[in-house]
């Protein structure tokens, strides 16, 4: 290899093959690279912890969230990582559950590794049809990656170990605990949407319809929770640019074949998002895996991939961007932001305060922050909306009433701050908004703290 090196400047041939091995890409011939990149200097990553606490203290809105805009734009700066001609945002160079969650580890290349969510597994059409189809898989940055392989944490038996030792020596809930991710750990947690290619007969006369949330939804009928297939406005995407932006065309907005709900929807062409064309065998394969098992329980909970009812995947579709949880551990409790995509992503408060290093199409996002407990609503409409229980439920003797709307009231580090080892149920209530949860509480004299990262719990093998 030092001998190569030494070539490099003489043989060009030489130097791309040294490229190609350095970078592990799978399709180096087609000009292909990919190697992790951190979050650029000049975003305010990571905080002085102090300073943040501070800011959390004093309840300073705009400093919260002009912190959390300035993370947003070093996730999305672009990298020096190209794949099938296009520029990867830094968040795509970081590493999935593959690399992280298998035994012997994965070699490094861009790919989806599409599975289904746990939240996914809520939802259900009102009229019986299949939900949309959603895609999961996790994103780490390089420090939480290691620490996870380093720790052992990817290994169930690692996990069950910790709680037996925890059980043996009648460890009070306060102790028991994985050890703590390093400050500059991050893990993240994207939603992308299925956009069909146009000349697909499974487009919309070149449109795929997107839905997005109004916070003026009133709650669906027959105690359904408001997940993304009840929602009654729609984007109509024109990846080829045939109508002019702006105008209205009519498209299926949630209904399906059998039975449409047609609406007249604004046109908003790709720049408005951050999308990726599918066009390799391998890129359209695994989303087609995932299209044929749409009822599956898989574990996974951390990137989710979603499409109309009806529609499968098929080469030259893209997949666009609209939303990502992102939490950081530049504070004991980790620091939790989500984002989404918006038609009127300036409007407050959730478009308050973006800082001018927001660029581009990544200003088509709003976004609310969830640095404590206590903090007010703070949900992701993709994401949570699904969360609310349809039917009473029993945790520890104590009843709970159906409640289809929680996930519209829930909290963020509320509901990350009981991810614990083993999976038993009583991890599963009481993740809404319900304030400050001690360390030392009861719900934890069973289990092992995974310092707030249920990925955890869902991916070890």
């Amino acid at each position: 290899m030092t001998r190569i090196k030494r070539m490099i400047p003489v043989l060009g041939v030489v130097a791309k093959l040294s490229l190609c091995l350095a970078l592990l890409t799978a399709a180096c011939r087609e000009g292909n690279r990919y190697r992790y990149e951190d979050i650029p200097p000049g975003f305010d990553y990571p905080a002085e912890e102090n300073a943040l606490l501070a800011k959390i203290d004093r309840d300073d809105r705009r400093a919260l969230r002009e912190h959390a805009w300035n993370l947003w734009a070093g996730l999305t700066a672009p990298s020096k990582s190209i794949w099938n001609g296009q520029v990867l945002p830094v968040y795509e160079t970081w590493y999935s559950s593959d690399e992280v969650f298998t035994p012997d580890g994965a070699g490094r290349s861009f790919k989806f590794s599409f599975e289904t969510p746990r939240q996914a597994l809520h939802a259900r059409s009102r009229d019986g049809a299949e939900p949309a189809a959603v895609m999961a898989f996790v994103k780490y940055n390089r420090d939480a990656a290691q620490f996870i392989r380093d720790q052992k944490y990817y290994l169930k038996s690692t996990l069950d170990t910790l709680n037996a030792e925890s059980d043996a020596r009648r460890a009070p809930p306060e102790r028991r605990e994985i050890e703590p991710f390093p400050r500059a750990a991050v893990s993240l947690k994207p939603v992308y949407w299925l956009i069909k290619n146009p000349r697909s007969a499974q487009s919309e006369r070149g449109l795929t319809a997107l839905p997005y949330w109004d916070p003026n939804y009133p709650p669906p009928p027959d105690g359904q929770p408001p997940t993304h297939l009840t929602w009654a406005r729609c984007v109509a995407v024109d990846p080829a640019g045939k109508y002019p932006p702006g105008s209205r065309q009519q498209v299926n907005c949630n209904g399906t074949a059998q039975n449409p709900k047609l609406v007249e929807a604004e046109v908003v062409r790709l720049d408005r998002f951050y999308s990726y064309r599918l066009t390799t065998p391998e890129e359209v394969a695994a989303a087609a895996r995932f299209a044929q098992m749409k009822s599956g329980s898989g574990p996974r909970e951390q990137e989710r991939f979603v499409e109309n009812a009806g529609q499968t995947p098929e080469a030259g579709d893209y997949i666009v961007l609209c939303a990502m949880h992102v939490t950081t551990k530049e504070i004991d409790n980790w620091t939790f932001q989500t984002y989404w995509w918006s038609p009127t992503p300036d409007l407050p408060p959730h478009g308050d305060f973006r800082t001018p290093n927001v660029k581009g199409i990544w200003a088509n996002y709003q976004m609310c922050t969830a640095y404590s407990m206590d903090t007010p609503v703070c949900f992701n409409p993709y994401l949570e909306s699904d969360l609310g229980p349809m039917k009473p439920y029993t945790i520890d003797g104590q009843t709970y009433p159906a409640d289809p709307m929680a996930g519209t009231r829930s909290n963020c580090m509320t509901c990350h701050v009981r991810a614990g080892w083993p999976q038993v149920g009583t991890n599963y209530g009481r993740i809404f908004n319900t304030g400050y949860l001690a360390p030392d509480d009861p719900y934890f004299a069973k289990v092992t703290k995974t310092d707030f990262l249920w990925s955890l719990v869902f991916l070890s093998k």
